[in-house]
């Protein structure tokens, strides 16, 4: 019989094991991937203006006429200030997306608005090119400034500027346009060049607001992502995610129930206390111990590098970090759980320690008594 017992507790036992490691990677998925606030806030640490430029480049850069270097590097930087409408149309589509894969809606229609974008790049186009040229040019000589703006004004398609400047000599022209940059930029004038009349200046105001307009207005008023977007084999395979999200709910919870039934079977195989607390005891520490052991390689293994070398990908420093905070984040859902497993085992070893052993009952033996006496009679009665 304690053969029975032992043997069915050490099987209930690697049972138990198993289902709290599964346990463990579910509540994993469950508090990070399947959690749409866990994302928001990680895309809030998004190093969006270190990246701002990449995206920018594969989304938009085709549209820059060819040899507008100068007006493509501004676009970028205004790109960059964009950073907390960047991050409120993630946050958006992200929200989006889990109502999708959550059953509260039944289509996948994302839709980012860009006329808030077109607006913002329309009235700060023009000032945060001048600031630029401002930074570009202090420090820099009067030479030195003339060549930095001429290598610009070389770049400028002549078919762009007003009549009156289009038909000078190119010299004459270029000298003109870099008066008109250098007041832009806020340093003095070249005193040997000509200056443009107020009503040319304003020609030209004009024909820069013009040429900017019509720049971001090749950029739609909106981007969709929905199903003609994603495609018939994109959609198959986020039909899939969603059965299997749908799947992992609903099983979740039945985990942590069979968790429990497993260590109540263990109390009912032994029909004790001390055996079975000492034996719960011993795989919640294990399995703490693991969790633990698992989130500091996670944090301490240079991962990221591996895979940045691995797949030959240019990762940029800043991603990098990023990546790294989210590896922690991650791993610092499992913490507390791991933890927890680790000092509830602890507990009950100390528990099963403390406990007295049961005792076991002596079973009563005639022998050790003396022979029943039979009874004394009564005294006899008077007569």
């Amino acid at each position: 019989m304690g053969f029975l017992k032992g043997f069915a507790t050490v099987i209930f036992s690697i049972i138990l094991f198993i289902g709290l490691i599964v346990f463990s990677m579910a509540f994993l998925v469950n508090g990070t991937a399947l959690s749409n606030d866990f994302v928001t806030e990680e895309v809030d640490k998004l190093p969006v203006s270190s990246i701002a430029r990449d995206i920018a480049e594969d989304q938009i850069g085709d549209e820059f006429p060819e040899g507008a270097d100068f007006l493509k590097e501004v676009a970028y930087r205004v790109i960059e200030n964009q950073e907390p409408w960047m991050k409120t149309q993630i946050k958006n589509a992200i929200n989006t997306g889990y109502d999708y894969f959550y059953d509260r809606t039944d289509t996948l229609v994302i839709t980012v608005p860009l006329v808030e974008l077109k607006t913002d790049l329309i009235d700060t186009l023009w000032p945060e090119a001048e600031d630029y040229l401002h930074e570009e040019l202090a420090g820099k000589s009067d030479a030195e400034i003339s060549d930095y703006l001429q290598d610009i004004i070389s770049q400028i398609p002549p078919d762009v500027l007003p009549s009156e400047l289009a038909i000078l000599p190119e010299a004459e022209r270029n000298q003109y346009i870099e008066q008109y940059l250098r007041d832009a930029a806020g340093v003095p004038p070249k005193v040997e060049y000509p200056v443009l009349d107020p009503d040319t200046k304003t020609l030209v105001d004009q024909t820069i607001n013009q040429y900017i307009n019509d720049f971001v207005n090749e950029i739609p008023d909106s981007y969709t992502v929905d199903e003609s977007t994603i495609g018939t084999d994109g959609m198959r395979a986020l039909q899939e995610a969603k059965r299997g999200i749908s799947s992992f709910q609903t099983w979740y919870p039945w985990l942590i129930v069979l968790l429990f039934v497993l260590a109540g079977l263990i109390y009912l195989v032994n029909w004790s206390v001390k055996t079975p607390t000492r034996a719960i005891g011993i795989v919640l520490l294990i399995v703490g111990v693991i969790d633990l052991a698992i989130i500091l390689v996670a944090r301490t293994l240079p991962i990221v590098q591996w895979v940045a070398e691995s797949s030959n990908t240019d990762i940029s420093p800043a991603l990098q970090d990023w990546i790294q905070v989210l590896i922690n984040d991650v791993t610092g859902v499992l913490l507390p759980l791991a933890i927890g497993l680790l000092v509830g085992g602890v507990a009950l070893i100390v528990v099963s320690i403390i406990l007295p052993k049961k005792e076991k009952l002596v079973p009563i033996q005639e022998s050790n008594y003396p022979p029943p006496q039979p009874p004394i009679p009564p005294p006899p009665q008077p007569s």
